[in-house]
């Protein structure tokens, strides 16, 4: 195992395009996205309806939108195979089947992220546990650490959070990941998501951040971004700049590298193919600012997808958020 640290290259005209912005009165913000092979993208999130948040989920298929009927909670994660959704709200799970929503208790458990292996094979992670759908019931696995992302490809399924974690088929086992230079005693480390490109290819992405003082001696928040990919054998290091955002998206691009966004606000979308890396800003609407949820890729497909909102820049009296789609293809 060894570490290398980033060279970032220059910024370059953005691929990705502004795919749709949902304008309900009131707040309404996608949490997370989910892509099936034919094309269908599902999101989840929330709206505040009469000054109370509720749940919503939408399908966005060609030029055919839907939200689908019922009253839900607010959702915190999306996933989906085939024709069959699953939304998930504070301690439960919801299934659409094309009709009617169908839901199961989960115990006391939120659901930090969600990816299905098949519409009988769904993963639910957060915290230091997960649900696994079998097909007939949920099960609960503790998992050795706490995990707020989770990825499936190639017969594996792995989740990050505290640390790395792999499914063995009965268990999760935690990953021996190369040491990070900690650059202070309080420095921790944290992985925001991960990404299974392939049986050989695998990233986990976050950052390392600890407290300190800047030179005028007030107490600030210091942050370097940090990846690490996994080739079968062992893994490599990339170690942002000090002061960096850390990386919280990571999503295959469909030609064997893969997508990293940097940031939550206005994040950059860094394509990382082999040792090369290069910058592209997200785009948003002028007046607005961006803010970047989750990325999904379309099977089998170099087209991926970004959910999240925008919000109008500044401090507007009205600082409505809106539900905003990205593509890049």
């Amino acid at each position: 195992m060894r570490a290398i640290i980033a060279v970032l290259l220059a910024v370059s005209a953005s691929p990705w395009q502004v795919a749709q912005v949902v304008r309900f009165p009131g707040d309404d913000v996608f949490a997370d996205v989910a892509v099936t092979a034919d094309g269908t993208v599902w999101t989840a999130g929330h709206r505040v309806v009469n000054g109370r948040r509720q749940g919503f989920v939408q399908s966005l298929k060609g030029k055919t939108r839907k939200t689908l009927p019922g009253r839900l909670p607010e959702l915190s994660a999306v996933a989906a195979a085939g024709s069959r959704a699953w939304a998930f709200g504070p301690n439960r799970a919801y299934s659409w089947n094309g009709r009617a929503w169908t839901s199961w208790s989960l115990g006391t458990f939120r659901a930090d992220d969600a990816e299905t292996v098949s519409a009988r094979d769904v993963w639910a992670v957060g915290g230091n546990t997960s649900r696994h759908w079998t097909g007939s019931s949920w099960r609960r696995h503790p998992v050795p650490g706490g995990a707020q992302a989770v990825d499936a490809g190639a017969g594996q399924v792995w989740a990050a959070g505290s640390g790395v974690f792999r499914w063995s088929g009965t268990s999760w086992r935690k990953v021996t990941l190369p040491k990070v230079p900690l650059p202070a005693q309080d420095a921790t480390v944290t992985f925001i998501d991960v990404a299974v490109v392939g049986a050989r290819n695998v990233w986990a992405v976050g950052g390392v951040s600890w407290e300190g003082a800047d030179e005028e001696g007030d107490d600030v928040t210091f942050s370097r971004p940090l990846a690490m990919q996994w080739n079968g054998t062992r893994w490599r290091m990339t170690l942002g700049t000090t002061q960096g955002q850390p990386y919280t998206e990571a999503e295959p691009d469909g030609r064997g590298g893969v997508w990293i966004a940097q940031g939550g606000w206005n994040p950059l979308m860094w394509q990382v193919r082999g040792t090369s890396w290069e910058s592209t800003p997200l785009p948003r609407p002028k007046g607005y600012d961006a803010s970047l949820a989750a990325v999904a890729r379309r099977p089998g497909t170099s087209q991926v997808w970004g959910a999240g909102f925008t919000a109008p820049e500044g401090d507007p009296d009205d600082p409505g958020a809106n539900a905003t789609l990205w593509r890049v293809s």
